[in-house]
């Protein structure tokens, strides 16, 4: 056993601590917005880049050409991987021959793309400097070729999935790729490559009536929609490439379906699962690892789902958890921020998995691993992106791309860091194998956040710990966390302004947790917690009969003062923007 003050379980197996390498085999327009910003030119096969623009080629190559005034924005600039395709389309005749050219030319922009931004030396920093152990590669159903004639998607992108391979082989790191779209889109989100109005599984496992057949399902009492088979075609050719290429030495695991929106029918969610699960053990060998999407609520998976240790061993239930998606979350404060982490993130990962009611004893079978997680706290993603693109259209440049962090915001950031490497790891328990950081790198400054390799240069991400070393053992608890945490709220800037917002989206409910309202304060005369170590500077000995007191001044000062301050001017001016 380790040390008593961590309550850490000896794993038997070492820990799995990733990044992803997201926005490149799908694209994000978050994590690369200067390859959204096109323009007549692009759309003529005349491609121009920015300085400094993350998947431009070297400025030394021939193909290299800075964007001047005589190339005009498309407006509007696409808003996913769809709109940016469909662009090239769009821009041509409605000849077959002029068809062919576009989707000829669409492809040379993001073989462009592809060579360019996840490059050698990037897998070897993740090595030496992050000591990675794993990457998580987003791929699209269609990689493989499976494109109809009326969809915009273009294949090519499968050689620099097998170049990155031979990158991974070299370095020693293992490769867990994922299925990150679906046709029709499981989620409706813009990394599904196709961004509906709202998010929704309905063009996913929607079954149409022509689907009614004995092939649709090997359940009769589930009947799988034409996509939802498609995506089995997808798992089935993907695995069978990797096995046939002799990648199963480096490609040692292998995600079915990234985030299936809460409207997915779960009979047809487990369906798929068991589906995509006997294909992909098939194709990758026994012993492969196989994960599987939460569905937002890792809790409904605590049923006795796959927990056999003969036949699900080594699977993943995968979670993905963010500050940002809500506003209520964004509008934390720093030690907030870090006890949301303890309390809401450690209860959603310690859900699942077991053996018994109870939850005392670790499912045999599928394990814990938290696909996604990232440093950002205060900014939603949406709507600086609007602004980042904005600025572009305007100006030629994205606003914030050379922002720097201060000082205090990185102190804040190492101990964000740090609690949610404790807190996914939950090594007390022994449910959860590990996790993946998103993203390995972000073009510009505006979402520095989710950067992982500029996190590590600036030190507010730490090295990994060694495989066999649970992160509570180097860092603390996420309790002891809190308190060496300033909680001075200067570095929140909370955008956009949270008056402005609809507070009730899918992501929202009220945050009520004693812990997280009272700052971390009422663990100090907890019995759970209760320890020298957790008491923060200060007189707080009386807390105890206080606390109730303590909690309805901390909720009055959120709702009034907090929220006023929020709507003020974050790290620059970027609302008034010209455009």
């Amino acid at each position: 056993m380790h040390e008593k003050n961590t309550g850490a379980i000896r794993q038997d197996k070492p820990w799995i601590r990733g990044v992803n390498l997201g926005g490149w085999l799908v694209l994000e327009r978050f994590i690369t917005p200067y390859f959204f910003a096109i323009t007549d030119c692009t759309l003529r096969g005349e491609f121009t880049f920015h300085p400094d623009q993350i998947d431009a080629p070297p400025p030394t190559s021939s193909n290299y050409r800075l964007a001047d005034e005589s190339c005009q924005p498309v407006s509007p600039y696409p808003v996913e991987e769809w709109t940016l395709l469909k662009a090239f389309a769009d821009s041509s005749s409605s000849d077959s021959s002029d068809s062919s050219d576009s989707k000829a030319l669409a492809r040379e922009y993001m073989r462009v793309h592809w060579d360019n931004f996840v490059t050698r030396n990037d897998i070897a920093r993740l090595k030496k400097e992050g000591r990675v152990t794993h990457v998580r590669v987003p791929l699209g159903h269609w990689i493989m070729g499976d494109i109809k004639e009326d969809e915009p998607w273009v294949d090519g992108g499968w050689e620099f999935f097998e170049r990155l391979v031979g990158w991974c082989r070299e370095e020693g790191i293992e490769v867990w790729p994922d299925i990150h779209t679906a046709p029709g889109s499981q989620n409706g989100f813009d990394n599904s490559g196709v961004l509906a109005d709202v998010p929704t599984c309905n063009g996913w496992d929607g079954v149409d009536v022509d689907d009614n057949n004995d092939d649709a399902s090997i359940n009769t009492d589930v009947v799988l929609s034409k996509n939802v088979l498609r995506t089995l075609k997808a798992v089935q050719d993907i695995t069978a490439a990797i096995a046939e290429g002799n990648m199963t030495d480096v490609v040692t695991g292998f995600g079915i379906l990234n985030e299936p929106f809460v409207d997915c029918d779960v009979r047809v969610v487990k369906e798929f699962d068991n589906q995509a699960f006997a294909i992909v053990r098939q194709n990758l060998g026994e012993d492969a690892a196989v994960y599987i999407p939460d569905m937002f609520n890792s809790s409904m998976w605590n049923d006795g789902w796959w927990t056999d240790a003969e036949d699900h061993s080594n699977t993943f239930l995968d979670s993905h958890y963010y500050h940002v998606f809500a506003e209520r979350p964004r509008g934390l404060s720093p030690r907030q921020h870090i006890a949301y982490v303890c309390q809401r993130n450690h209860r959603d990962t310690v859900a699942c998995c077991y053996e018994d009611e109870n939850k005392t004893t670790p499912s045999q079978g599928i394990s814990r691993i938290i696909g996604e997680w990232s440093a950002s706290y205060d900014t939603l993603v949406v709507d600086k992106l609007d602004v980042v693109m904005a600025g572009i259209a305007a100006n030629g440049t994205a606003p914030e791309f050379y922002r720097e962090i201060n000082l205090k915001r990185k102190a804040f950031l190492r101990n964000f860091v740090e609690a949610q490497m404790v807190t996914y790891e939950a090594a007390e328990t022994g449910v959860s194998r590990g996790w993946f950081f998103w993203n390995f790198k972000m073009e510009g400054g505006a979402f520095a956040e989710w950067d992982f390799l500029r996190g590590l240069k600036e030190s507010w991400i730490p090295a990994i710990p060694d495989p066999d070393t649970s992160s509570v053992d180097l860092y603390g608890t996420c309790e002891n966390i809190i308190f060496k945490t300033s909680d001075d709220e200067s570095i929140v800037h909370e955008f956009p302004d949270p008056s402005s917002l609809d507070v009730n989206n899918w992501q929202g409910g009220a945050i009520d947790d004693d812990i997280v309202v009272s700052h971390g304060q009422s663990l100090v005369e907890s019995r759970e917690y209760h320890s020298a170590e957790l008491k923060p500077p200060g007189d707080h000995n009386r807390f105890g009969y206080f606390g109730l007191i303590l909690v309805a001044i901390s909720l009055i000062y959120y709702t009034f003062f907090k929220k006023g301050r929020a709507s003020q001017s974050g790290y620059i001016e970027v609302q008034n923007i010209s455009v």
